[in-house]
Parts: C-alpha cells; structure tokens; sequence
C-alpha cells in the first residue's frame, strides 16, 4: 500500500465504504475545511522534509495550496492550544491553560461567526479536550464528539479518523443542495498509543508486539528513557498513524471533489511531540520546537500555489484568516489574517507566547525577533535560542548566570503585561 498514489487510494477506500453522496455546494462560496491533527509534529510531514511517506494527501495540499515553514502553537497540550484556533485568541487573552478551565461563553467561536454568514456547520472530534464538555460545541449545526468526556476514554484513542471522517460524510450528505459548508474534524490517532489498523501498523517498521514500551507519563520516561531501539519503533508507529489520518483525509476529498464542491482547507496540528530530544517522551511540559513547531498547510480557491511561507506566524492567526475568507465579523482575535501574507508579503514582525503549567510544569515562552526566550518558573532557569541559526534549539545562548544579551527583547518584555513579561520583570 506505501506504493499507491494518494488519489488511487482514496478511490479504494471510497469504494470499500460506500461513501454517501454530497450534495452540490455553492458555485460562488467555497467549503471551509478546518483539520487539527493532535500530536502533529512539523518535521514528520513529507513536505516538511521528513524522509518517510506520511503525508502524500497533505504533501498534495502544500504543492496546490501554501505551507507555513514556521507556524507555532501557544501551549504544547490540546484543550489550550484548540481554545486558541477556534477563538485566535493566545492564551494569555482566553486563559483556558487548565481542565477546569472552558471557553468564557461571552468569547465568540470560529462556528459562530461563520453560521451566522450563512454556513452549515459541522464538528466532528476525537478527544474530550475538545468536546461539548469545554463547550467547543457551540455555533455548530451539529457536533459530535462521540461522548468521550472522561481521562479514561480519551487516552484509550477509541474513535479513530475513519469515525470521524465517516460522521463527517453523513453530515454533508443530508445538507440542502447549494448551502456551503464549515466542517472541523479533529483527529486522535497520532496522539500515543499510535495504534493505526493493519496494514498501516506495519507499514514503516515491525508490527507491534507484547511487551513494546506503552506510554506512562513525561516524568517517567526522564528517569527510564527508551533505548535507541525503542525509540525507532515508536517513532515509526507514530509515522505509520499519520500515514492512516493522511488517507483518511484524502477520503474525504475524494468525496467533496465528487459531489463538484469546491473547498479551502486549513490542516494544522495543536502540538506535536517529543521523542527524547530533551530526555523523556510524550508532551504538555516543555516549550521548545518539537512540541509547538507545528504543521500549517493551506490550499483551495484563492489562495496562490506553491506558496512557502518562511516567517513566524500563530495557530491564533487561523480563525480570523477563515473568518475573513467567509465575510465573518465578530472574532475577538489577537491573531491576524493571514490574507497579506499569502499573497506574497513578508510575515509581520510580532511577539508571540506560550505557556504551559501542565502537571507539575510551569514554563512561558516568548518569541521575537528571531529570539526565544524559555523560563522554567519552577526551577528558575532561563535559556535563551537564535531560532534561525538554531532552529532545533540545541544551544542555550543566554546560560543560568549569564548578562541578558538582547536588549531589544527587554524592551518589550518590561513593557507587555503578558504573564511572559512579568516572569522577565521577576527575573533576579
């Protein structure tokens, strides 16, 4: 199956469904296509350079569409970094950083302000993080979240991508000929245990097998860290569960182009994942690459082909770019449209910030200026990263007792009222 071409395959995997039949849609207002991939790290997608085929469907995306070399996350967990996409609020403005914490229901939703421009709205979601129980329901048509409310579900994985794609379908099949569509799915499967079925479970490595490592928690694997060996299997399970979410995508694609609709799609990941980078395995506790660089990929009607876009931009900047492609007011965003910048000029310069205090974690992050800041409040140490001369940010430029180097930084730490400024007002 690794040889298939993506369309060929999606065919299959239509004809082994049955898939329903979409309505047409409306000539003159394309559907919005909205996928949060969770656990997606950047650098495990082919066209972000991985040497593995995971991602022939979204590799397609990129080509026809732009691809954002550079997007970041505001917080490496899934209930945060989705308030922040669906509202374009960062995290210091909408303030969901815990689980007992939902969206303020005075804060308007991408859902929202799209059905009230005269979008049919679906949401389809896999985990309880972004579920009806932190009200991410509202402004949907219908949503389902298939009553995963509790830890327990959740980290079992048990609604997969095909679920969701199928609960997808038979939404759009049952819309009214010619009313455009918003549809947001949000998949599990590249959040461990990375379990995708067979023949993607053995696709880039050994099938699995009794007594491969399951995951425990971060801290765990600090002090018992995988062995080289372990790690490589892991790896390539998790590349074999994108390669599955990959095909799903393209599934229904295959069903939208069928139908003669016309969509833009937006694919992004809340998060991605750390394979021992910094010594343990999993996410939520650390701020630097692997966990908040994440994939942004655009493609549809309007926006330019062949497009990489190399400056920093925001998971915040993904609601009010869609909102503005629907006409949409109401948003309270931070972030920006994106329209500029797709149409050929440079990323803005901005400040962008990430915490998390997950767990027995408490780390803010500020980038600017090509600058990353990363405090661990908890053990009072600064690093500091030039993020082009070291993207993988293996060389801590600043060292627990060294002068603060970069001036240009202090400047608008002092002056913000950012929890990041703050922590670097407090800094001894």
């Amino acid at each position: 199956m690794v040889g298939r071409g993506p369309a060929a395959l999606a065919a299959l995997l239509a004809a082994c469904h049955g898939e329903p039949k979409l309505p047409a849609g409306d000539p003159a207002t394309p559907d919005i296509v909205l996928v949060s991939i969770d656990t997606l790290r950047a650098d495990h997608l082919s066209c972000y350079g991985h040497d593995r085929p995971t991602s022939p469907f979204i590799d397609g995306l990129a080509k026809r569409g732009a691809r954002f070399a550079e997007a970041r996350s505001a917080a490496p967990w899934t209930l945060p970094s989705h308030t922040t996409i669906l509202t374009g609020q960062g995290i210091a403005t909408h303030g969901v950083v815990e689980d007992t914490l939902s969206v303020d229901p005075g804060t308007p939703l991408l859902a929202e302000v799209l059905r009230a421009r005269g979008y049919a709205t679906g949401g389809f979601v896999a985990t309880m993080y972004v579920s009806s129980l932190f009200g991410f329901d509202r402004g949907f048509d219908r949503f389902e979240d298939f009553g995963i409310h509790t830890e327990k579900r959740n980290l079992r994985g048990e609604v997969v991508a095909e679920d969701v794609v199928d609960e997808a379908l038979d939404w759009w099949a049952d819309l009214p000929p010619g009313r455009p569509a918003f549809a947001f799915l949000h998949v599990y499967d590249v959040h461990y245990t990375y379990d995708p079925p067979e023949p993607y479970a053995s696709m880039f490595d050994r099938p699995p097998r009794k007594g491969d490592p399951r995951y425990r928690n971060y801290f765990y694997f600090l002090k018992h860290p995988l062995t080289p060996e372990q790690f490589e299997h892991q790896r390539a399970q998790y590349d074999e569960a994108i390669r599955y979410v990959d095909d799903q995508l393209a599934r229904l694609d295959a069903a939208i182009r069928k139908a003669g609709r016309r969509a833009r799609w937006v694919v992004l990941a809340d998060h991605g994942e750390e394979f021992g980078e910094r010594g343990a395995w999993g996410h939520a506790h650390t701020l630097y690459p692997e966990q908040l660089h994440v994939p942004l990929v655009m493609a549809g009607p309007g926006i330019p082909e062949g497009r990489v876009v190399e400056g920093f931009v925001g998971t915040e900047d993904v609601a009010p770019t869609v909102a503005a492609w629907a006409g949409a007011t109401g948003l309270r965003a931070d972030g920006i449209d994106l329209a500029p910048v797709l149409a050929g000029q440079p990323a803005p310069a901005r400040a962008f910030y990430a915490a998390t205090s997950r767990f027995a974690t408490n780390r803010v992050s500020w980038l600017e200026d090509g600058y990353r800041l990363d405090w661990d409040l908890g053990a009072g140490v600064q690093e500091l990263y030039d993020e082009r001369a070291d993207p993988g940010e293996t060389r801590d430029l600043l060292g627990r007792r060294a002068p603060w180097p970069f001036p240009r930084m202090a400047a608008p730490l002092g002056t913000s009222t950012s929890p990041a400024a703050r922590a670097s007002q407090a800094r001894p």
